[in-house]
């Protein structure tokens, strides 16, 4: 069996359970999780500079040189490939697997691809400074790069990667976990899952909320995420009046946020471009709602037009129009039926395009077209 290193800065992350899901369903490599900080248990094989490093010194230094030598190398010894998700770790990848002497991959996402470069540079992180100097480095000498979505895609053509090294590839979600289960609950919610960023738009769906908690006094908005604009959510809420009708639940396991998908009504979460040009990739939580037949309500907004098709899966409408928001909600609200039919033509779109055992396999012909050696 060939053996694939998943390169991360630090894992696990909650919101982050894709790259996990991504490496359960793989059948023809064995992952090996190559990390700088390891910030809990995992099922997999994994080596990471944290390991015996109490104090963080060596992370500190890797972070800042991108040293090899600060891994246990002969534990990497094996590896056919190293695929980095995210940009910022694509440099960081670079520089092992040119050490190792294997190709290297690398997923872009959203942010790493959509910040400005000069939002980038004031940002004070040393991850984005590794990106912006070694970026012309990444691109010549990456074998390829895999974008999320279609949208990515063009970003990525727009920042000079070159144009034969790019393939879109959908994650995919795990159809059979992410499934209907009739009768979840009899209690009426609108869902949000999404950290409390900006480009998450959440400020957007909790104005909308104000006309829809006037129009249907039964229905509830559950939101789950945490995130640098928490106390600014929860204040907004209070003031618009609908804190008694809306739940912040924060960060959640994925076995939770599964049961509320399932019961849900409706799934929203009106993305949008932040201030620094942060966007959306094609965020999973739709996938996962679609696959539960909930339908979504949602904005023309990056990738998401590639998974929520407006008027047969859902409804999309401009960035940032709470009014449009709020009308979409109430459609769907005060005709279940409708809901009932986009939810389980969401449900054929995620099985037919995303599914997670479809499009791993589709990842591994991937792998294979750049690490051809036995295994």
């Amino acid at each position: 069996m060939k053996r694939v290193g998943i390169y991360r800065k630090a894992y696990p992350a909650v919101s982050e359970s894709f790259i996990r899901e991504q490496a359960d369903h793989m059948r023809r490599y064995k992952p090996t999780f190559v990390l700088c900080t390891q910030t809990g248990e995992i099922p997999f094989q994994s080596v990471s500079v944290s390991q015996g490093d109490h104090l963080g010194m060596r992370q500190m230094l890797y972070l800042l040189t991108r040293s090899p030598q600060l891994f246990t190398l002969d534990r990497l010894a094996g590896l056919n490939l190293l695929h980095a998700h995210f940009g910022p770790d694509g440099v960081y990848a670079m520089a092992l697997a040119r050490r190792l002497k294997i190709p290297f991959l690398v997923t872009f996402h959203g942010y790493d691809i959509t910040v400005s470069r000069q939002a980038a540079w004031r940002s004070g992180m040393p991850l984005y400074y590794q990106l912006i100097l070694h970026e012309r480095e990444l691109q010549q000498k990456a074998a390829g790069f895999i974008a999320v979505s279609g949208f990515i895609h063009q970003k990525l053509l727009e920042r000079g990667y070159p144009e034969e090294k790019i393939i879109r590839h959908y994650i995919g979600v795990d159809t059979e976990k992410f499934s209907p289960r009739p009768g979840a609950t009899t209690h009426r919610y609108v869902l949000c899952v999404g950290r409390h960023t900006q480009k998450k738009g959440i400020d957007t769906l909790l104005r909308a909320f104000v006309q829809t908690a006037k129009r249907h006094p039964d229905v509830e908005l559950i939101q789950v995420g945490t995130g640098s604009m928490s106390a600014e959510l929860q204040t907004l809420a209070m003031e618009l009046g609908i804190h008694e009708r809306v739940r912040f639940l924060g960060a959640q396991p994925h076995q939770v946020v599964l049961g509320l998908m399932q019961g849900a009504e409706v799934f929203a979460l009106p993305s949008q471009t932040a201030a620094n040009g942060d966007s959306e990739g094609l965020p999973i939580v739709f996938n996962e709602a679609s696959a539960c037949c909930v339908p979504i309500v949602s904005t023309w907004h990056s990738g998401i037009p590639e998974a929520v098709l407006d008027g047969k899966t859902g409804f999309l409408v401009p960035e940032k129009d709470h009014a449009a928001l709020a009308d979409r909600l109430d459609t769907l609200l005060a005709d279940p039926a409708l809901g009932t039919r986009m939810g389980m033509r969401g449900r054929e779109l995620v099985c037919e395009e995303f599914d997670i055992r479809k499009q791993t396999a589709k990842l591994e012909a991937i792998y294979d077209s750049f690490a051809p050696i036995a295994g």
